[in-house]
C-alpha cells in the first residue's frame, strides 16, 4: 500500500510542477500565417502544384485579381490554394473560407462551419437506413466533394479527378481541425 501512496504523492508533485510551469491559458489563436504554413506543408506532401492545382501566389496577377474579387474581404482570410478542373469549375482555399465556382454559382463557406466532408460519387442513406452505397463513379474519377455545414446544407467544391481531389479533401480536413481548435 505504501507503494501506491508513493506513486500518488509523486504524481501530485509532478502535477504541481506542470501547473507552475504551464499555467492555464486560453486556447492558442492560430494566425493566418500559421495556417498558411500548415496548408502549404500539407500541399507539398501531395506534390502540389500540379497541372490543375496551384499555389495562389504562383498564379498570374490577372487571375489573382479576379479571384480576389470573388472573396468576401478579410472574412475569407488569405487565399492559399487554387484547384480547377478542365470544365472551368474551381475551388479556392483560403485561411478561413473555402470558395467554389461552377460557372453559374459561387459558393463560400467558412471552414469553421464545416461538419462533414464526403463525396458526391454515391448516395448516403437517410437516418435509420442501412448503408448501401450505390457507386456513380469509380474512385479515380471523383472530381467533386460534398461539404456539409453545421446547418446540414450541402455545398459542392471542385478539383481535377484523382490525386488533386484527394489532396483538396485531406488539406480541407486539416484546415477544419486548425480552424476549430
Amino acid at each position: 500500500m505504501s507503494a501506491n501512496v508513493t506513486i500518488i504523492a509523486r504524481f501530485q508533485i509532478a502535477l504541481v510542477r506542470i501547473t507552475y510551469l504551464y499555467p492555464s491559458r486560453p486556447p492558442m489563436q492560430k494566425s493566418d500565417d500559421y495556417i498558411i504554413n500548415r496548408l502549404l506543408w500539407k500541399a507539398e506532401k501531395y506534390k502540389l502544384p500540379t497541372k490543375s492545382s496551384f499555389y495562389f501566389t504562383g498564379l498570374s496577377p490577372d487571375l489573382q485579381q479576379y479571384l480576389s474579387g470573388q472573396i468576401e474581404g478579410s472574412d475569407s482570410g488569405i487565399p492559399v490554394l487554387f484547384f480547377t478542373r478542365p470544365t472551368r469549375e474551381w475551388t479556392l482555399l483560403c485561411t478561413r473560407q473555402i470558395i467554389g465556382h461552377n460557372t453559374h454559382h459561387l459558393t463560400a463557406l467558412y471552414i469553421r462551419d464545416i461538419k462533414q466532408i464526403t463525396t458526391t460519387a454515391f448516395d448516403l442513406p437517410t437516418a435509420g437506413q442501412p448503408f448501401k452505397p450505390i457507386a456513380k463513379k469509380m474512385k479515380t474519377e471523383w472530381d467533386e466533394i460534398k461539404v456539409i455545414d453545421r446547418l446540414d446544407n450541402a455545398h459542392i467544391f471542385y478539383a481535377d479527378r484523382g490525386t488533386d481531389l484527394f489532396a483538396l479533401w485531406n488539406i480541407l480536413l486539416m484546415a477544419v481541425r486548425l480552424n476549430t481548435r
